[in-house]
């Protein structure tokens, strides 16, 4: 079971905080987006846990510590307001701040250029003087508490309420990797600390590798604290001249729209003089009554509604009231109400429910529309690679409609990850918001099996199988009969060399979905590299009947097998291929195989191979052909160097290593048996993944558990 801090959203608490939803949680509690109805403003609430509020001298310290941190007043720190307690629940509200986290960041990049870096570090600095200056030490530097917004501001989160929990059971106050060797040893804590907490924070951002800044980093860090660099101003100050020599800029965080909160706008009553005062008191009890409903925004203004999500207007005539209440999904709902100083109450609670009403249907509409969206662009991306980029501009409508919907998220990560590895002019923009799309929802949602899926296949595109083996039988195991997941861990199996389950596996999807095109054309192509050519024709036969074309898919069958003549005939068919897939390379590849061009294509093969890429399968794959091309025209040495470059992309496609026909002129050669040995060590390592014991390979009771 859940603790109660972490499973608040959609409750009001203290009859004032509207809590719209979880933003993560820690060693403290919980952090939810909330909205203050008092301030109609969207702040930042964290509820400590139950343990430590539990005690009478936690609240106090927390008290305390919030009443220090409320005095710190900066640009770069996260405003505290307050700390309140309500149905036994400890919270205090903060500044949210719209964007992400530092550590965010550096999971999607690892390193950080030295002008941001260092601009990054400055920004702390700037806060962290303006803490000392009021004599407040915060005590938990480390990136989590470092945040960036949509404008590219950095901003110190946390003051005092991480300080606070340190008890007087002894524990410490900060984070132990980020923590200074005195703070450690419980000392009194003084500037220093932070300074030293900023240094350790700056080296990571810098990969460890901080070049010229090193005796920066080296003082800011020392050991001993006389010996520290001993304010956050004097470390401003010598960061300074790579601020002046770098012309840093911190890039901003994305902006996300949020649809968390539905605006009303009622406006107030209409009519007949003699009647007013009745409907006056039935739009009184009606703010009430709507001021009470979670997650809704409530403006009790005269105005134009035209952009409002809903409008509530009432006109009172003849003895009753008429209401209209427009929204911009389905028609207007009309009600005709009795006035009566009796009734006053009663027409309040109707309007009402009618209102709530009319928000549920548009709700239901939009969750119904962006479904259906959803189960398009999926089918897209199933059936059809050159679709990618239609299907992507479905799911982003579906993500507006439902923007907490995790599966859009994960198949907008799928389809991200695919745009990288065909399209190598979009492959530098699509790779990184794949990656970042498939972290957030497997963290927000890690029993959605969509969500392991697309862990699983962003893994495999940046060049971690083993961790993306594991992602698709997790997936299976949440959902047996997820046929994607079943394709995805026949295709593993396929490239390790275990066909047999591999090809047990992939039927297995198709019997899920028979519409799975994909595993259609990997069994195929196994055929092919087993030289079983009348299978092979057979399936490709029949996938050409259904409309289910892969011309490359062809071509390269093609070429495996001398097949000169459907080589010609494909590379006619393709000459309309979209040029965004592997510019350049294939018509490079055709001259090569059907006109003898090596000598006139070769710069430009290695050139392709030689491209860098944040898809690194995508690397491997081009470094393949490129091998290939090699060892048709006879350059042993280029294909064993293309060989080594691929298996440097983490190459594990030991079946494509020892069956291609093209390879055959070059398994004898030293620097191939080098490059198998890695490839089967990783083969090996990715079926443990997979499966653990050998003997559970196909069965998915024992994958489930």
């Amino acid at each position: 079971m859940k603790n109660r801090e972490a499973t608040l959203a959609g409750t009001t608490l203290a009859g004032r905080y509207d809590v719209l939803a979880l933003v993560g949680t820690g060693g403290m509690g919980a952090v939810y987006r909330a909205r203050d109805r008092e301030l109609d403003e969207v702040v930042a609430l964290k509820v400590i846990r139950a343990d430590l509020a539990a005690e009478p001298a936690m609240i106090e310290r927390f008290r305390r510590e919030v009443k220090l941190a409320r005095r710190v007043t900066h640009a770069n720190v996260a405003r505290t307001f307050e700390l309140g307690s309500a149905d036994g629940i400890l919270f205090c509200t903060m500044e949210l701040v719209e964007g992400e986290s530092l550590t965010q960041r550096l999971a999607q990049r690892r390193v950080l250029s030295l002008g941001e870096a260092v601009a990054i570090a400055c920004a702390m600095c700037d806060a962290l003087a303006a803490a000392h200056a009021a004599d407040v030490i915060h005590r938990d530097i480390k990136p989590d508490n470092v945040l960036i917004d949509h404008t590219g501001r950095v901003v110190l989160a946390d003051f005092g309420v991480a300080a606070a929990g340190a008890t007087s059971r002894g524990e410490l106050s900060g984070t132990l990797a980020y923590m200074a060797p005195e703070q450690t040893r419980g000392e009194r804590p003084t500037p220093a600390v932070d300074v030293y907490s900023v240094g350790v924070v700056l080296r990571e951002m810098l990969g460890g590798q901080p070049g010229e800044l090193t005796d920066v980093i080296a003082r800011a860090t020392a050991p001993v604290a006389a010996e520290r660099v001993q304010s956050a101003v004097q470390l401003r100050r010598s960061l300074e001249p790579w601020i002046r020599a770098s012309q840093p800029v911190i890039e901003a965080a994305p902006l996300v729209d949020r649809a968390d909160v539905t605006t009303v706008v009622v406006l107030a009553p209409t009519g007949d003089e003699d009647l007013i005062y009745l409907a006056e008191a039935v739009h009184e009890e009606l703010l009430v009554r709507l001021l009470r409903v979670p997650r809704l925004r409530v403006l009790p203004r005269v105005g134009d509604i035209g952009d409002h999500a809903l409008g509530v207007c009432s006109h009172a005539r003849g003895g009753e009231l008429a209401v209209e209440i427009t929204h911009e999904v389905g028609l207007p709902s009309k009600l005709q109400l009795p006035l009566a100083s009796d009734q006053v109450g009663s027409a309040a609670d109707v309007i009402a429910a009618a209102i709530t009403g009319a928000i549920a249907r548009a709700t239901a509409a939009a969750t119904n529309e962006a479904h259906d969206l959803w189960l398009q662009a999926r089918h897209m991306i199933q059936r059809d690679f050159t679709r990618t980029a239609l299907a992507l501009d479905l799911l982003e409508r579906a993500r507006t409609l439902a923007p907490d919907d995790h599966r859009i998220a994960a198949t907008m990560a799928i389809a991200q990850g695919r745009l990288a590895f065909f399209r190598a002019d979009l492959a530098e923009k699509a790779m990184p918001i794949a990656s970042k799309l498939a972290r957030e929802t497997v963290e927000a949602a890690p029993d959605l099996a969509d969500a392991q899926l697309a862990a699983g296949y962003v893994e495999l595109a940046t060049g971690n199988p083993v961790a993306a083996a594991r992602h698709f039988r997790i997936a299976i195991a949440r959902a047996p009969l997820l046929a994607d997941a079943h394709e995805q861990l026949g295709r593993m199996l396929l490239e390790t060399g275990y066909l047999d389950d591999a090809l047990a596996r992939l039927e297995e999807a198709i019997a899920i979905n028979p519409n799975l095109r994909s595993a259609r054309w990997s069994i195929a192509g196994a055929a092919a590299l087993e030289r079983r050519w009348d299978e092979h024709d057979r399936i490709v036969a029949e996938l050409r009947a259904q409309g289910l074309d892969r011309s490359f898919g062809r071509a390269r069958y093609a070429w495996w097998r001398r097949d000169w003549a459907h080589l010609r005939e494909v590379r006619g068919t393709m000459s309309g291929l979209d040029r965004g897939l592997f510019p350049g390379l294939l018509d490079a590849v055709f001259a090569i195989f059907l006109d003898g061009a090596w000598a006139q294509q070769k710069e430009l093969v290695l050139a392709a191979a030689a491209k860098p890429s944040p898809s690194r399968r995508a690397r491997a794959f081009i470094c393949q052909l490129a091998a290939e091309v090699a060892a048709f025209a006879g350059d042993r040495e280029t294909c064993i160097a293309m060989l080594a470059r691929a298996c440097d992309n983490c190459l594990f496609d030991l079946h494509w290593l020892d069956r291609c026909p093209q390879l055959d002129g070059v398994r004898d050669h030293p620097g191939f048996a080098s490059v198998r040995a890695i490839v089967k060590h990783r083969a090996d390592a990715i079926l443990d993944a997979l499966y653990g014991e050998r003997d559970l390979a196909l069965s998915e009771t024992a994958i489930a558990t």
